[in-house]
């Protein structure tokens, strides 16, 4: 386990968040909901919730700020292998994919999905635990759910929300300053890996 990192170039570093929204759930009729008081419900226990809370998924490349993100149901989650295998295959006409050399795995999410830490490492992958890293999570978060806010009390609606959602946050501005998070992925991208569909079989 490596104590710190400094990424060097995309790919280098991955942060992987799965959290419970504090503020939106859905309704029994499929609606987005906003609650100003947040809803404190841990990733542990959020199948024994009785409302049906949202789920982010999010996985940020450390050297561009890049994200590849989904969202779930708390009655419905999305095995976290199948999500990892998402992010990383190719994707046409999007830049986030491959896989990383080193991985950020909270405590949280190796405790809530088994053997995923082990699965990782199969594809040749560290882990990196630092606590002090991890603010970029938190920050793609926020926007994250300003961006629902457009879609209050509306039907939530899947693959074109979540397109939504990552084009407008990795077409801001990169940590660089001149150029977007996409264009500091694509200028700086070296050799790619993308995991074989027998790692995500090998759950089954």
């Amino acid at each position: 386990m490596i104590n710190s990192y400094r990424s060097l170039h995309p790919n280098h570093v991955h942060q992987l968040t799965v959290a419970v929204s504090k503020h939106y759930f859905v309704t029994k009729s499929g609606s987005l909901k906003y609650q100003m008081k947040p809803l404190e419900v841990n990733l542990d226990k959020i199948t024994s919730a009785d409302r049906t809370h949202l789920i982010h998924y999010i996985i940020r490349d450390h050297f561009s700020g890049l994200i590849y993100y989904e969202f779930a149901l708390s009655n419905n989650l999305t095995p976290i292998q199948s999500f990892l295998f998402n992010a990383w295959a190719f994707k046409k006409d999007y830049s986030f994919y491959g896989i990383p050399d080193l991985l950020m795995i909270p405590d949280t999410v190796e405790s809530k999905f088994a053997g995923i830490r082990e699965k990782v490492i199969e594809l040749g992958i560290s882990l990196v635990k630092v606590t002090s890293g991890f603010q970029g999570g938190i920050r793609d978060i926020k926007t994250i759910e300003n961006c629902l806010g457009l879609h209050c009390n509306q039907p939530i609606e899947g693959q074109y929300l979540v397109e939504e959602i990552c084009r407008y946050i990795n077409k801001q501005k990169s940590r660089a300053g001149s150029i977007t998070k996409t264009s500091l992925w694509r200028d700086n991208i070296k050799s790619i890996r993308v995991p074989a569909a027998d790692w995500l079989n090998s759950f089954a």
